[in-house]
C-alpha cells in the first residue's frame, strides 16, 4: 500500500482567530493506493481535533490495511511531514522522500549556472557544471545521500575555479548558488533515511513521486479555499466541506445522500 501526503495552509475566516494567534491553518491531503480494493483520497483539517489521526487510519483499514501489510509513504519531507509520518501512520512503514520536490530544487541550482560570469570559456565551463550536477544527481538516484555528496563537491570546486578564473566578476552569483547548494544538502540530510533507492524502485514500476497527491490537493483544496476564491474558513467549515469533495472524488457521495448522480455545478 503506497500513501501519498502534502499539506496546504488556508486562510482563517474573519473573527474566528485569537490575538496572537496564526491566520493560517493546514489541511494535511493525500492519495491511498491499494493493489486490492482500489484507493481513496482524504483530506483533513490536521489540529481540528483529536479525530485527524483516527480517521486517516480507519481509511487505510477501509483499503485493506492489515498488521502484515507493507505500507509505503511519499512526502515532501518537511518538518511537519516528517513528524506525521512517524506518529500517524506507526513505526512499520516506509517513507520515501518525493523525487520530484527533489529534483525541482536540482533544476533551480541548473538554471543559475546561466547567469554566472561570461568569458570566451563560458560554454566549457557551463557544460561543466552542468555535467557535475547530473553527476550529483545521478549519485543521490542510485546510491543516495553520501554518495550525492561527493557530487556536491565537485560542484562547488567547479565553481571556485570560474570565479578564481573571473575575480572582475561579482560574487552574488556564485553565492546564490552556494546558498541553494548548502539548502538542498540540508534537505537531503534532514531525509536522510528517505532518500535511497529511487533508481531500484523505478525499475520495480513502484511510485516515487507525489505528483499523483499534487492533482488531489487541486482537487480538494486550491480551487475554491486558496487560487480562486481567496476567501477565508473556519476549521469545522473547511472540514465539512473536505469531506464532500473526498466522498465525490472517491464516488461515496450516494452512501450519504442516496442520489448515484451529482449534479455537476456540486461536482465542479
Amino acid at each position: 500500500m503506497v500513501v501519498g501526503i502534502d499539506g496546504a495552509f488556508v486562510k482563517f475566516k474573519a473573527g474566528h482567530t485569537r490575538a496572537g494567534q496564526r491566520h493560517l491553518f493546514e489541511i494535511l491531503a493525500g492519495r491511498v493506493e491499494a493493489s486490492q480494493r482500489g484507493g481513496e483520497a482524504f483530506a483533513v483539517v490536521r489540529d481540528l481535533d483529536t479525530y485527524a489521526k483516527r480517521r486517516v487510519q480507519a481509511i487505510l483499514r477501509r483499503c485493506g490495511r492489515g498488521q502484515d501489510t507493507d505500507l509505503r509513504i511519499l512526502s515532501d519531507g518537511e518538518d511537519g511531514l516528517r513528524g506525521v509520518v512517524g506518529t500517524w501512520f506507526g513505526k512499520k512503514c516506509e517513507h520515501r522522500l518525493d523525487w520530484f520536490h527533489v529534483a525541482r530544487r536540482i533544476a533551480r541550482i541548473e538554471k543559475e549556472f546561466l547567469y554566472l560570469p561570461y568569458g570566451d570559456d563560458f560554454q566549457e565551463r557551463l557544460a561543466a557544471h552542468w555535467a557535475n550536477l547530473n553527476s550529483m544527481k545521478w549519485m543521490l538516484w542510485n546510491d543516495g545521500v553520501d554518495m550525492a555528496e561527493f557530487g556536491m563537491t565537485r560542484v562547488r570546486i567547479g565553481l571556485f575555479q570560474h570565479a578564481l578564473a573571473h575575480p572582475e566578476a561579482n560574487s552574488e552569483r556564485f553565492e546564490s548558488i552556494e546558498a541553494k547548494l548548502g539548502e538542498l544538502r540540508s534537505y537531503l540530510y534532514a531525509n536522510r533515511e528517505s532518500v535511497r533507492g529511487y533508481a531500484e524502485a523505478y525499475r520495480n514500476g513502484e511510485r516515487i513521486s507525489t505528483a499523483h497527491v499534487e492533482s488531489t490537493v487541486n482537487q480538494l483544496i486550491n480551487w475554491r479555499m486558496c487560487k480562486k476564491h481567496q476567501m477565508g474558513w473556519s476549521r469545522a467549515g473547511a472540514q465539512q466541506l473536505l469531506h464532500v469533495k473526498t466522498a465525490i472524488i472517491n464516488g461515496r457521495l450516494d452512501r450519504y445522500t442516496g442520489n448515484h448522480s451529482v449534479p455537476a455545478d456540486i461536482a465542479a
